[in-house]
Protein backbone atom coordinates (compact mmCIF):
# COMPACT_ATOMS: atom_id res chain seq x y z
CA UNK A 1 0.00 0.00 0.00
CA UNK A 2 1.16 3.55 -0.68
CA UNK A 3 0.12 6.97 0.65
CA UNK A 4 -2.65 8.33 -1.64
CA UNK A 5 -0.96 12.16 -2.29
CA UNK A 6 -3.02 14.61 -3.63
CA UNK A 7 -1.18 17.18 -4.10
CA UNK A 8 2.56 18.92 -2.85
CA UNK A 9 0.91 21.77 -0.24
CA UNK A 10 3.32 23.67 0.76
CA UNK A 11 6.99 24.44 1.36
CA UNK A 12 8.56 25.62 4.51
CA UNK A 13 11.72 27.78 4.41
CA UNK A 14 13.73 29.11 7.08
CA UNK A 15 15.17 32.71 6.10
CA UNK A 16 17.65 34.86 7.28
CA UNK A 17 15.50 38.21 6.59
CA UNK A 18 12.05 37.16 6.74
CA UNK A 19 10.72 40.15 5.34
CA UNK A 20 12.94 40.39 2.38
CA UNK A 21 12.28 36.95 1.33
CA UNK A 22 8.21 37.79 1.60
CA UNK A 23 8.79 40.95 -0.24
CA UNK A 24 10.79 38.68 -2.98
CA UNK A 25 7.36 36.15 -3.36
CA UNK A 26 5.41 38.79 -3.14
CA UNK A 27 7.18 41.43 -6.11
CA UNK A 28 8.59 39.07 -8.18
CA UNK A 29 6.34 35.41 -8.25
CA UNK A 30 2.81 37.34 -7.26
CA UNK A 31 2.33 35.27 -3.85
CA UNK A 32 0.49 37.42 -1.30
CA UNK A 33 0.33 37.23 2.54
CA UNK A 34 -2.31 35.09 3.90
CA UNK A 35 -1.44 35.55 7.52
CA UNK A 36 1.59 37.09 9.19
CA UNK A 37 1.70 35.49 12.72
CA UNK A 38 4.85 36.65 14.72
CA UNK A 39 3.01 34.37 17.46
CA UNK A 40 3.16 31.20 15.60
CA UNK A 41 6.91 32.69 13.84
CA UNK A 42 5.88 32.50 10.30
CA UNK A 43 4.71 34.66 7.16
CA UNK A 44 2.12 32.62 5.36
CA UNK A 45 2.14 33.20 1.62
CA UNK A 46 -0.20 31.80 -1.25
CA UNK A 47 -1.40 32.20 -4.58
CA UNK A 48 -5.25 33.36 -5.29
CA UNK A 49 -7.33 30.57 -4.41
CA UNK A 50 -5.30 28.23 -2.91
CA UNK A 51 -4.16 27.96 1.07
CA UNK A 52 -0.59 28.70 2.23
CA UNK A 53 2.26 27.46 -0.57
CA UNK A 54 5.01 28.99 1.07
CA UNK A 55 5.48 29.59 4.46
CA UNK A 56 8.50 31.82 5.53
CA UNK A 57 10.30 31.05 9.14
CA UNK A 58 13.00 33.01 10.85
CA UNK A 59 16.15 30.92 11.09
CA UNK A 60 15.44 29.32 14.32
CA UNK A 61 12.28 29.75 15.07
CA UNK A 62 10.25 26.50 15.93
CA UNK A 63 13.56 24.10 15.80
CA UNK A 64 13.63 25.52 12.20
CA UNK A 65 17.33 25.34 11.43
CA UNK A 66 18.84 24.35 7.99
CA UNK A 67 18.51 20.92 6.34
CA UNK A 68 21.65 19.01 5.00
CA UNK A 69 23.92 20.92 3.40
CA UNK A 70 22.71 24.04 4.46
CA UNK A 71 19.63 24.07 2.48
CA UNK A 72 17.39 26.64 4.13
CA UNK A 73 14.19 24.16 3.93
CA UNK A 74 12.39 23.19 6.75
CA UNK A 75 10.09 20.57 5.33
CA UNK A 76 7.98 19.50 2.16
CA UNK A 77 4.08 18.96 2.78
CA UNK A 78 2.18 16.33 0.56
CA UNK A 79 -1.52 17.06 0.96
CA UNK A 80 -4.04 14.07 1.31
CA UNK A 81 -7.72 14.55 -0.28
CA UNK A 82 -9.59 13.67 3.31
CA UNK A 83 -9.17 13.04 6.78
CA UNK A 84 -9.49 8.93 6.43
CA UNK A 85 -6.66 9.65 3.87
CA UNK A 86 -4.64 11.40 6.63
CA UNK A 87 -5.72 8.21 8.47
CA UNK A 88 -4.61 5.98 5.97
CA UNK A 89 -0.84 7.67 5.47
CA UNK A 90 -0.01 7.38 9.12
CA UNK A 91 -0.99 3.59 9.22
CA UNK A 92 1.14 2.95 5.72
CA UNK A 93 4.22 4.83 7.54
CA UNK A 94 3.89 2.81 10.33
CA UNK A 95 3.32 -0.29 8.00
CA UNK A 96 6.71 0.87 6.82
CA UNK A 97 8.46 1.04 9.51
CA UNK A 98 8.75 5.28 8.93
CA UNK A 99 8.97 6.66 12.43
CA UNK A 100 6.55 9.62 12.81
CA UNK A 101 8.25 12.71 14.31
CA UNK A 102 5.06 14.45 15.47
CA UNK A 103 1.31 14.42 15.00
CA UNK A 104 -0.41 18.29 15.12
CA UNK A 105 -3.74 19.80 14.68
CA UNK A 106 -2.92 23.07 13.51
CA UNK A 107 -6.23 24.66 13.72
CA UNK A 108 -6.60 24.44 10.17
CA UNK A 109 -5.04 21.25 9.18
CA UNK A 110 -3.83 17.83 11.03
CA UNK A 111 -0.58 16.89 10.36
CA UNK A 112 1.77 13.67 10.11
CA UNK A 113 5.35 14.65 10.19
CA UNK A 114 8.47 12.10 9.29
CA UNK A 115 11.86 12.15 7.40
CA UNK A 116 12.69 10.43 4.33
CA UNK A 117 16.20 8.02 4.50
CA UNK A 118 18.80 10.81 4.35
CA UNK A 119 16.84 12.88 7.01
CA UNK A 120 14.69 15.50 5.01
CA UNK A 121 11.45 16.59 6.90
CA UNK A 122 8.27 15.62 5.29
CA UNK A 123 4.54 16.09 6.06
CA UNK A 124 1.42 14.12 5.01
CA UNK A 125 -1.83 16.35 6.07
CA UNK A 126 -5.49 16.84 5.48
CA UNK A 127 -6.46 20.72 5.65
CA UNK A 128 -10.34 21.89 7.10
CA UNK A 129 -12.78 22.99 3.79
CA UNK A 130 -12.99 26.18 6.08
CA UNK A 131 -9.32 26.63 6.07
CA UNK A 132 -9.29 30.14 4.11
CA UNK A 133 -11.86 31.71 7.05
CA UNK A 134 -9.71 30.58 9.96
CA UNK A 135 -6.43 31.88 8.45
CA UNK A 136 -8.65 35.06 7.82
CA UNK A 137 -9.85 35.31 11.89
CA UNK A 138 -6.09 34.30 12.73
CA UNK A 139 -5.48 30.88 13.74
CA UNK A 140 -3.39 31.33 16.78
CA UNK A 141 -1.05 29.66 18.46
CA UNK A 142 -2.78 26.46 19.19
CA UNK A 143 -0.93 23.76 17.99
CA UNK A 144 -1.60 20.82 19.92
CA UNK A 145 -0.91 17.11 19.27
CA UNK A 146 -3.55 14.99 18.30
CA UNK A 147 -4.53 10.90 18.30
CA UNK A 148 -5.92 9.23 15.26
CA UNK A 149 -8.00 7.29 19.01
CA UNK A 150 -10.18 10.40 18.90
CA UNK A 151 -13.08 11.73 17.42
CA UNK A 152 -12.14 14.68 14.72
CA UNK A 153 -15.92 15.98 14.11
CA UNK A 154 -16.30 17.96 11.38
CA UNK A 155 -12.69 17.05 9.92
CA UNK A 156 -14.02 15.45 6.65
Amino acid sequence: MVVKIESIGHCAIAAQDISTMAQFYQDVLGFQILESDPDHGGIFLNLEGTSHTIDLFPMGALGTKPGNEGTPLVHIAFKVGSYAALSEAHATLVDHDVEVQAMLDHTNQRSVYFADPEGNRLEIYFEKADWAEIFERGRGDDDHAFSFDEPAPGWD
